[in-house]
């Protein structure tokens, strides 16, 4: 019997021993597996002109891009422009991504534009007009699912609601659509528009409201709270601190 017993001993020490190197050659295979693997390329790199007016909420929304997509911004004036342009706000576009990336990816033209556009790709000449169509278009392009899901209905469905708000808003600033804004805002636990998370929604009227505090414009408390909020969260939102 103790023979028996010594040689079931003798086969547990085999076991294990063959356990352990299983998981070294297994961690090992890991490591390799990991170190070979070709890198992600992720979503491709931005590559648009955006032309609109000194101080347009497009002007914010070009840094936001950039600093998503980690490319530079370059700040021309058409000579259709009459404004006053503001060396403090370029200086400080010129900085996003500085000594990180050496591509650029957004070109901003200031225009006598009422509306802003953009073209995707420049040299295709396709233009999109309008904050919020920009940003479906960049969503869907660069394949931003996080911040505009269509496939889920009723979120894309509030979404494209409160871009319809945000157009009105970036047409003309007003103290009625900015209270609605307030209801909206104040009605929900959540720090976004539409749901738990950051959207385009939110892009949008961020944009919107640090145009309006950049150029002097007093916002409720409710929207500069909840602006200064989202401008503390997603990384690529941080960059509108510099601005408000």
């Amino acid at each position: 019997i103790n023979a028996e017993y010594g040689d079931f001993t003798d086969l547990e020490r085999r076991q294990d021993k063959c356990l352990a190197e299983m998981e070294q050659l297994q961690a090992r295979l890991n490591k390799i597996e990991v170190d070979c693997a070709p890198a992600s390329t992720g979503p491709g790199k931005v590559d648009i002109v955006i032309g609109c007016g000194v101080g347009s909420p497009a002007v914010f929304l070009g840094a936001i891009l950039a600093r998503k997509s980690n490319t530079l911004i370059k700040v021309f004036s058409h000579s259709s422009n009459t404004a006053s342009v503001d060396s403090g706000v370029t200086n400080k576009l010129l900085k996003v991504n500085r000594h990180e990336s050496d591509v650029t990816g957004v070109n901003i033209i200031y225009k006598d534009t009422s509306a802003a556009y953009f073209v995707d790709k420049p040299g295709r000449q396709v233009p999109v007009f309008g904050l919020s169509n920009i940003l479906r278009y960049i969503a869907r392009s660069q394949d931003y699912t996080a911040l505009y899901n269509e496939s889920n209905l009723n979120t894309a469905a509030a979404i494209d609601e409160m871009l319809a708000m945000v157009d009105s808003l970036e047409m003309k600033s007003t103290a009625q659509l900015l209270n609605e804004f307030v209801k909206i805002i104040s009605s929900t636990s959540s720090a976004y528009l539409c749901g738990d998370n950051l959207s385009i929604a939110d892009i949008a009227l961020c944009c919107c409201l640090t145009a309006s505090v950049v150029s002097g414009v007093q916002i409720p408390r409710v929207l500069r709270e909840y602006l200064d909020t989202v401008a503390r969260g997603e990384y690529e939102m941080r960059v509108l601190k510099a601005f408000i």
